[in-house]
């Protein structure tokens, strides 16, 4: 069996298509794409098809995708096993958060014990950050969604409460706690479409029938905050997310709204290489 095709299926079925896998391992797409039509001619089997999403796995090409993941994996495991060094990764790390302060206390961890490693941090939504953890143009990402890709592994990091925002000369900045019905007609700043914390304040709006007189969308927290300095309404964001701004009050629900949760999640088939296991040693431990 030629290495060479098996290691092109292997690109292609992470990547979902030709272009991507072509560009993520720095060769043409007919070289791929030759690479996997000899790999079914010599073996007599479909491994992949095409769809309007991309190229998609056939039943036998899932199989070989979970042969390739541990061969590869294994490849991997050689080559850190056998790398010269004293233990300590180099290189890039592209990690991805939607509440980067979730990440720093790792981070600052990961500079400690692996200085060789330079850090790259983006902010986002959850699923932006679940899409570019997916199609490897991030490492590692920090989300609050935690359902499952088939080739991602999810882990729970933390869990924060959905909390109020208000200026500081509210009436409501008084209180240590407040019923989510008393923003009931009132104006409210919330998260964008595709952010869990927007998921979770529409779930506790819906549960308790609240109603807001205006809604202000804002695509992150800063944005949140900056709208509710403004006059814009009250804010609602994960507990975590809030910067303690002097000008602004947190205030606590005292419903029992359901807690957001946050999650590591990663690309199964890059567990094994040095600097994204660091980083998950920094992160869980």
């Amino acid at each position: 069996m030629n290495l060479n095709h098996l290691r092109a299926f292997h690109l292609v079925a992470l990547h979902g298509s030709y272009t991507a896998a072509a560009a993520a391992a720095g060769v043409s797409q007919p070289t791929l794409s030759e690479h996997v039509r000899k790999l079914q001619l010599e073996h007599g089997t479909l491994l992949l098809h095409r769809s309007a999403g991309g190229m998609e796995l056939t039943g036998q090409g899932t199989a070989l995708l979970e042969a390739t993941l541990r061969l590869f994996g294994a490849e991997r495991d050689a080559e850190r096993l056998l790398s010269p060094g004293s233990g300590r990764a180099r290189g890039i790390l592209r990690f991805g958060a939607d509440a980067p302060i979730h990440a720093v206390p790792a981070l600052r961890r990961l500079r400690e014990s692996h200085p060789g490693i330079q850090v790259s941090l983006h902010s986002g939504n959850s699923a932006s950050i679940r899409n570019a953890v997916a199609d490897g143009s991030m490492d590692i990402g920090i989300v609050a969604d935690p359902a499952a890709g088939p080739f991602l592994s999810v882990r729970q990091l933390t869990s924060q409460d959905l909390v109020a925002v208000v200026p500081q000369e509210s009436s409501l900045a008084r209180r240590k706690s407040i019923r989510i019905r008393e923003l009931q007609d009132t104006a409210l700043v919330i998260r964008e479409q595709g952010s869990v914390t927007r998921s979770a304040t529409q779930a506790a709006l819906e549960r308790w029938r609240v109603a807001p007189s205006q809604l202000t969308e804002a695509h992150s927290r800063e944005a949140v905050e900056a709208a509710v300095l403004a006059g814009l309404g009250t804010g609602l964001l994960g507990e975590a997310e809030f910067s303690h701004d002097p000008r602004l009050s947190l205030v606590d629900f005292a419903d029992g709204l359901e807690p957001m949760s946050e999650y590591v999640i990663h690309r199964v088939d890059r567990e094994g290489e040095a600097v994204v296991a660091a980083a998950l040693e920094a992160l869980l431990g």
